[in-house]
């Protein structure tokens, strides 16, 4: 029990006055954030933006104000109603010394509780106001405000608040992919800053801290140390304040609070070692970065680690010393610490280092840390109230030996456990393998080995000859002459960059890039910059290559074009030394391919109506370039095939067939990409439009033929197909899966789109469009940690590094370290189905 007191008086002396001091003034009530959320939701639903925006920022706004009213409440009354001060009478009010002392005792727990309820009554309103539900709560640790914020900031054109809205919302979910693809669609806009990607939430010590070690690993160790100081002091405000908000209502956690009957002291126990357990979690929760379940490895001691070896390469040795014996508070018998004070004492003088002790701040808090895990150890062990210490600094003997025990046992059996699981799974994986590798051998077997329909067609390989299933090779599908016309047409017709927003090397640095679609081919036939007759072959030829992949697979539905584009790849010379990278990545054409997970996931920016992929080749005479198959990984290739004239690859569009394009190191590849789907909403909307120009071309007066060129061109032929894919991957209109789930598509409302635009607009839109080139995100340097250890930091900032030499030469020195286009504004406000009919599509072969 005088530990108990201990602890109570030693918080009240950790309080710095000038954040209790801090004036928070509130005339009036304070409006419960989770009303304002809801009330958010749905303005967002009614397409009212000012509203999401208004009632969301204060949303926020009063959640932050309530966190911030709490933990000053309760640290000023600590400070106004110190257990340390004597009673008249009494003197210091000593629990068990009589029950004078403890009625004068519970006196100043009376009075601390008065003072603040009066002090949160004032400022935030009746308590009931601010009490918000669970999963209000979990929206607001999501950030999913911050998603209906960029939304509707991006609907009335703020774009850079609705950027800092998206990167804030994305730093918590890292694997929201709709998310990363609308900062992707930022970064392309005109008028978008990097600066303009910044976290709202980021905690000030966090980013302290992270600044520190960028400047650390780039050797910029005096700079460093203002960021790591201003980290520690804003860890420890931080750490104040979150140990102050965990002074609140007791969480009955699975119990029936009718039902609870503990008497007296076992409920302030049970309240207490709660409030105790959360205290010593802030440790987690200030080292945990967003959108991550791992904390910063050994957070605290890492900033004096990083602060010694940074004052020691500014010279600054007593301060070296300083941050030294701090670290070793924690971790007393760290050999490298030990070595490295050493040498820093013998620089610096014997006697003058003696003067120098670790930092009061630390000591206290150290001794405070220690003092709530022996009272957490005692509940444990006598009431059974589990408690895991979240700190790897904490001596041995302050668990009881009996828990030691029983911990190791427990740990030695869930270790069995898991190994026995572990097998168990690999089992049913195994099993789960031979089931799908009959079911794909049977679908093989049925699905292919059609008529090719044409004499002239050889199939040259299977999918058995390919190990995998769905693929084929054809050859002698075009002749020689249509080779050659198509290569002709590609070096004429074809714009650098098409479908990629004018970027003259998407795939590659070291490669340009050129294609040109059906109906632009036939465009330019008609405006005579081509031969018309090349233009027609190529959409004849395509179908050409359709009827016999349909053919082939033996497919009971036909198949419709998604998108065709005749490409040419061609290698930059000077750039060629020494390249490693790929001409077009592993890729899977109707889902994203995760590789480190050995997965494909079907669903958008990836188009899942693709079903059958063609690539039909046009010449040989290059180096390099050749097709591959792989597995799931992307590194282990199970096929590979080189490009000829007139040779067809067709195969699956799905996971079974992720594959890429080796490097063209000399000359140009030239091809003609097709997808196709079996959905025919999904029809190609280019390909209907050249059918229709066709048509006309076909036509007994050939007006079109006829008519001079200052004539004005008919306008184009409007359509309600599906709008046409696009060669990059769609970037849909941000916001388009808003927080709350089930959110309508942009395109589907009614059963209809809700914007139609003519064609003749669309062109417009896409001649305004401007063609920013992607930003390259820069390598991260790999942190060098500082001087302490040998491992690297494991979770983003823990205190590794490298090692000091034995300070057995006073001249010795310590080793170095270780190591949407842009459109008018009208425009901007279509869905994202009518801008996607100027783009390409981006999985390029």
């Amino acid at each position: 029990m005088y530990r108990f007191i201990g602890i109570v008086v030693l918080t009240v002396n950790l309080i710095p006055y000038g954040f209790t001091d801090t004036p928070i003034n509130l005339n009036a009530g304070l409006e419960p954030y989770d009303l304002l959320f809801d009330n958010a939701v749905e303005a967002y639903y009614k397409g009212d933006w000012i509203s999401v925006i208004l009632n969301m920022e204060r949303a926020l706004r009063n959640k932050g104000t309530v966190r911030r009213v709490r933990a000053h409440c309760r640290l000023s009354c600590a400070n106004q109603t110190d257990f340390g001060e004597p009673v008249p009478g009494v003197g210091v009010p000593i629990p068990g010394s009589g029950s004078v002392e403890d009625l004068s005792f519970f006196q100043k727990i009376l009075k601390r509780a008065d003072c603040v309820n009066s002090c949160e009554g004032e400022k935030l309103g009746h308590p009931s106001l601010h009490k918000i539900s669970e999963a209000v709560e979990l929206e607001f640790r999501k950030r999913t405000p911050y998603n209906y914020l960029q939304v509707a900031y991006f609907k009335i054109n703020k774009l850079d608040k609705a950027v800092a809205a998206a990167h804030t919302f994305y730093q918590a979910n890292p694997d929201h992919l709709e998310m990363r693809q609308n900062l992707d669609y930022y970064r392309m806009m005109a008028g978008v800053k990097e600066t303009d990607f910044k976290d709202l939430e980021a905690r000030p010590h966090m980013e302290e801290f992270l600044e520190g070690k960028r400047l650390y690993s780039a050797d910029d160790f005096a700079p460093s140390v203002d960021h790591f100081e201003g980290a520690v002091t804003e860890y420890f405000s931080a750490d104040l304040e979150c140990r102050a908000l965990c002074e609140g209502a007791y969480d009955y956690d699975g119990y029936n609070y009718l039902e609870y009957s503990a008497d007296l002291f076992q409920a302030m126990t049970d309240h207490y070692i709660q409030v105790l357990n959360c205290k010593q979690n802030c440790v987690v929760d200030l080292a945990t970065l967003p959108g991550s379940d791992k904390t910063v490895e050994d957070f605290l001691p890492s900033h004096f680690n990083y602060l010694q070896f940074s004052y020691y390469n500014a010279e600054n040795y007593e301060k070296a010393i300083e941050c030294s014996k701090t670290y070793l508070l924690f971790h007393p018998e760290d050999e490298v610490m030990v070595q490295n004070l050493a040498f820093y004492s013998a620089t610096l003088g014997e006697d003058k280092a003696a003067g120098i002790t670790a930092r009061e701040v630390v000591q206290q808090y150290i001794k405070q840390s220690l003092l709530e895990k022996e009272l957490l150890y005692f509940a444990y062990e006598v009431f059974g109230i589990t408690f895991v210490d979240p700190d790897k600094w904490t001596p041995t003997d302050v668990m009881p030996l009996k828990l030691r025990e029983k911990q190791k046992v427990e740990r030695e059996t869930a270790a069995r456990i898991t190994e026995e699981i572990g097998n168990l799974m690999k089992e049913i994986e195994t099993l789960v393998e031979e089931k799908n590798k009959d079911s794909g051998e049977l679908s093989k077997v049925v699905r292919e080995g059609g008529s090719v329909l044409y004499d002239d067609i050889t199939v040259t390989m299977t999918s058995k000859s390919l190990n995998g299933s769905q693929r084929v090779v054809l050859d002698n599908v075009i002749t020689e002459d249509e080779c050659r016309e198509l290569h002709r047409l590609s070096n004429t017709a074809a714009m650098m960059g098409d479908g990629y927003r004018g970027k003259p090397s998407p795939h590659s640095p070291s490669e340009m890039f050129q294609g040109v679609t059906v109906l632009k081919a036939l465009k330019l036939g008609q405006e005579g910059k081509v031969p018309l007759k090349s233009a027609r072959l190529f959409f004849e030829l395509s179908e050409k290559v359709r009827k016999v992949l349909e053919s082939y697979f033996r497919l009971e539905t036909p198949l419709y074009f998604s998108y065709t584009h005749l490409v040419c790849r061609s290698a930059i010379d000077e750039k060629q030394e020494g390249r490693e990278d790929l001409s077009h990545p592993v890729h899977a054409d109707n889902c994203l391919l995760v590789s480190e997970l050995n997965e494909c996931i079907k669903e958008p920016p990836a188009y899942t109506h693709r079903d059958y992929s063609a690539i039909l080749y046009l010449n040989d005479d290059f180096e390099g370039g050749n097709f591959l198959f792989s597995e799931l990984d992307a590194k282990t290739v199970t096929a590979v095939v080189r490009p000829q004239c007139g040779r067809v690859v067709g195969f699956g569009a799905g996971k079974e067939n992720p594959h890429g394009v080796k490097a063209v190191t000399k000359g140009q590849r030239c091809a003609v990409a097709l997808w196709f789907t079996l959905d025919p909403r999904h029809t190609e909307k280019e390909r209907i439009q050249a059918e229709d120009l066709l048509k006309m071309f076909s036509s007994p007066l050939d007006a079109e033929f006829q008519r001079s060129p200052s004539e004005p061109k008919p306008k184009p032929v409007q359509s309600d197909q599906p709008a046409t894919e696009t060669a990059e991957q769609p970037i849909p209109e941000p916001g388009k899966q808003a927080a709350k789930p089930k959110q309508k598509s942009a395109e589907k409302a009614d059963g209809k789109q809700k914007v139609k635009q003519s064609d003749k607009a669309k062109a417009k839109a896409a001649e305004k469009k401007d063609k920013p080139a992607a930003k390259k995100n820069a390598d991260a340097k790999k942190d060098k940690p500082p001087v302490k250890k040998a491992a690297a930091d494991k979770s983003g900032g823990g205190g590794g590094g490298g090692s000091v030499a034995k300070a057995t030469d006073t001249k010795q020195r310590p080793k170095a370290k270780s190591s949407e286009p842009h459109k008018d504004s009208q425009e901007r406000r279509t869905e994202a189905s009518s801008a996607a009919d100027s783009e390409k599509d981006k999985d390029e072969l």
